[in-house]
């Protein structure tokens, strides 16, 4: 095809993904409104969505009146309720719009690639819905938590709706949006367009990139927002090259191989399970031995239940900028050696890390938990027994399967 028509094709797609974001926001906004009046119904509506949201992150507004939203234009409510059927447009539209890539690429897409390209499309949504659920259980709260905690004792904050809905919506969107990194990622990987060490190499430029845009885009001027924002993006990013670094292919769908390779880890994970489930003493953690400065000071900023993501997540850190340098001045055989060792032990750090920083956690639930559960010995090691019985089966089935299709 011409330039021009290729052109012509990708606006004419591009408007099709606006067009169905419209129609979403107008069903939200006036619609439900509408059809409520109209037809007696009780559809949710934007204000009920407004009221919800805004009760569940701004701390004390169901009960404190200087916390209730403070309205300083004719318009601002209006607007704001278009706003937020907006949100609900855009979800929609995501996977609309990788569908919609999909249809402009697919004349130079081998079938396997459509295939990708097609289990895209839910997974689209689904991430979409993640990334919305994890603006409003974790980064808002942590958010308004903080707003209102500094300035105790110095001013009285009085939340206005436009700016406060703004950094709302503003954050959901966005968090909609940068948890589609791992599909991204994954998409890039399996078409062959780039590949996982082509990505690790450049991850100091991906970092910066994504601090960049968290800092630019973010509403916040505080810096608490983008801080937030930047360090999810690495973490997704990370995340997935990770996990492709542990499957050791462009693919998350399990193999026989790979799933035989994983027979230790496997069964650590079940003897895991069958000790917690068991009535054998579980930890309790080590939450009241950090320093008291440090519990304070994330207790000051509402940050104390996100002590296990700042301990594991130093961790990590601190390992992997070890291992980053290691690439990039050892170049003796010495250092290639401790730098393969290190290779090595990325997976158990990893997961070392991820327990570690639970146990630091203030109220470690899964602990208290399995405290509680105390089954008999034989059933807590019947199903730690069943979980390895099932793992192989699983791998067994996936061998026959690839057989077949060899």
């Amino acid at each position: 095809m011409p330039l021009a028509d290729h052109i012509e094709e990708m606006v004419r797609r591009l408007a099709v993904v606006l067009g169905i974001g419209g129609i979403v926001t107008l069903l939200l906004y006036p619609g439900a409104d509408l059809v409520n009046s109209a037809l007696g119904l009780d559809l949710v509506s934007s204000t009920e969505v407004i009221d919800f949201l805004w009760n569940k992150h701004i701390p004390g507004a169901p009960e404190m009146v200087d916390r209730r939203p403070r309205v300083y234009g004719p318009l601002e409510l209006l607007l704001t309720e278009l706003k937020v059927a907006a949100l609900g447009g855009l979800v929609i539209g995501l996977p609309a719009f990788v569908y919609e890539t999909y249809l402009f690429m697919r004349p130079g897409l081998y079938s396997k690639e459509r295939r990708y390209y097609l289990a895209a499309v839910p997974t689209s949504l689904v991430l979409a819905f993640v990334g919305i659920s994890f603006a409003h259980f974790i980064v808002l709260p942590a958010i308004f938590a903080y707003f209102t905690s500094y300035t105790t004792g110095t001013a009285v904050v009085a939340f206005g709706l436009k700016e406060t809905f703004n950094l709302i919506l503003i954050l959901m969107g966005y968090n909609a949006i940068i948890f589609q990194i791992p599909l991204f990622v994954m998409l890039a990987i399996m078409m062959n367009l780039v590949t996982r060490v082509w990505l690790e190499d450049r991850r100091l430029i991906f970092w910066g990139t994504f601090l960049g845009l968290a800092f630019l885009i973010s509403p916040d001027p505080t810096g608490m927002a983008p801080i937030i924002i930047g360090a999810t993006m690495i973490a997704l990013f990370e995340g997935t090259l990770f996990v492709l670094r542990w499957t050791g292919r462009g693919s998350l769908a399990p193999t026989a191989e790979g799933l035989a390779a994983r027979r230790p880890q496997a069964a650590v994970l079940a003897a895991l399970v069958g000790y917690l489930l068991s009535p054998l003493p579980a930890p309790t953690g080590y939450y009241d031995l950090l320093p008291s400065v440090v519990v304070e000071t994330l207790a000051a900023n509402g940050l104390a239940a996100y002590t296990p993501l700042i301990i594991a997540g130093a961790l990590v850190g601190a390992f992997e900028l070890a291992s980053l340098l290691l690439r990039r001045y050892g170049r003796s055989r010495r250092m290639l050696r401790v730098r393969l060792a290190v290779d090595t032990a990325r997976r158990p750090v990893w997961l070392a890390a991820v327990v570690v920083g639970y146990l630091g956690s203030p109220d470690p639930a899964v602990l208290r938990w399995a405290a509680e559960l105390n089954l008999h010995p034989a059933l807590a090691g019947g199903i730690a027994v069943g979980l390895v019985l099932g793992y192989e089966a699983l791998r067994l089935l996936l061998a026959s399967r690839e057989d077949r299709a060899s």
